[in-house]
């Protein structure tokens, strides 16, 4: 298969690893849970899965039951736990996979009860409280003495319980106050305390790393990709994280314009004086929003901006005269001693790094590097 285009995705990593390491030890090496959902944030789920099992680490999250059963060829012998609701008819590939659900309601449990009527093996759940997220999981008292009940059953393994944080990235405590205590209280409701207690994500991981809880396991999701979940968690200064994907292409085309010359759809772009124009071999089917006209890149070693509206499969940036086809063009992470800031980069399109991650297309190539050396 041959590979054409110049852009890629390239992933570091030797980087990844001492983000999960120092996250790990900044909490005291509590239990952290490699968040690997939805294909790591876009990254490449197996891979990444793969190199983190490799190195020691057991525990990972998945959003749905089918990016756990893809992980399960490469971490076969791991914790892999579903954050998201699994239809209870199909219980039974996670008990072959053994594979940890999540439980948010007494409704869900009393269903997989009817289905584990015809299976042998245990279901290992994680019981969701739902302390003011407001997505999935329940507060309701009555309804967690119930499912405490019920956990009671020779087919449930209560593996879990735990909560999330909706604002732990914020400039204050108060809410992951009040969510806390509020988890705490519900904790005391059930009679048996599972193996695993956890409501910190990365915001809380880095936020409360000081703190002595009866928590023995943090969720560890951007930040394991080196992107702190807010300006506030990085403003803490408690670890330094380091940038783990890099968006590199090339300049395909240069070409001079005279002043008043227009470009690109709807004739967004009017050059204001005699001046020179690249094109990129990368748009918004790449994944690269839209919104992204107008903010600089790095092409070489010049800030160059992007210019006219970026296209399904191309964009234009206005450049220098010395500007040549094949230099390299770097629009977020680190390349060759250059560097522009994923962070700012979703900002400017007012939006977060998770979304920039997210949005990058199957079509883009991913590039594995360790010690420096392609994989």
């Amino acid at each position: 298969m041959i590979n054409d285009r110049p852009t890629q995705l390239r992933v570091n990593l030797d980087a990844l690893l001492n983000n999960y390491n120092k996250l790990n030890e900044l909490n005291n090496n509590k239990i952290g849970l490699a968040i690997v959902k939805a294909d790591s944030y876009g990254l490449g789920a197996k891979v990444i899965a793969n190199h983190l099992y490799q190195n020691g680490v057991r525990h990972f999250a998945t959003a749905t039951l089918e990016e756990a059963l893809e992980l399960k060829e490469v971490i076969q012998d791991s914790m892999v736990l579903v954050l998201g609701v699994t239809n209870p008819k199909n219980i039974k590939y996670a008990i072959e996979n053994n594979i940890s659900l999540t439980c948010p309601s007494i409704t869900w449990l009393r269903e997989c009860l009817s289905e584990l009527e015809t299976l042998d093996k245990k279901l290992k759940i994680h019981v969701k409280i739902d302390t003011g997220m407001g997505r999935i999981g329940t507060s309701d008292v009555e309804e967690l003495k119930s499912i405490d009940r019920l956990l009671d059953s020779e087919k449930i393994d209560f593996e879990g319980i735990f909560s999330h944080y909706s604002n732990a990235d914020g400039t204050d405590d108060i809410y992951d106050d009040y969510q806390t205590e509020n988890f705490e209280e519900k904790i005391k409701i059930f009679t048996r305390k599972p193996k695993y207690i956890h409501i910190e994500n990365s915001a809380g991981t880095v936020k409360y790393s000081n703190r002595d809880d009866c928590y023995n396991m943090t969720r560890i999701g951007i930040a394991l990709y080196g992107c702190y979940p807010s300006e506030n968690i990085e403003k803490l200064d408690k670890v330094r994280l380091e940038p783990v994907a890099t968006l590199l292409s090339k300049v395909t085309h240069v070409k001079k314009f005279s002043q008043g010359e227009k470009l690109g759809y709807g004739v967004s772009y009017e050059a204001k004086q005699d001046e020179y124009i690249a094109t990129v071999p990368i748009g918004y089917a790449d994944g690269l929003l839209r919104r992204a006209q107008g903010f600089k890149i790095k092409v070489g070693t010049e800030d160059c901006e992007i210019v006219g509206r970026v296209c399904m499969d191309q964009l234009m940036v206005r450049c220098n005269e010395n500007v040549k086809v094949g230099d390299t063009v770097l629009f977020y992470g680190e390349h060759n001693g250059q560097r522009v800031s994923i962070d700012d980069f979703a900002s400017y399109q007012d939006t977060i790094s998770y979304e920039i991650f997210c949005c990058i297309s199957k079509r883009v190539l991913r590039i594995y590097y360790k010690n420096k050396m392609e994989l």
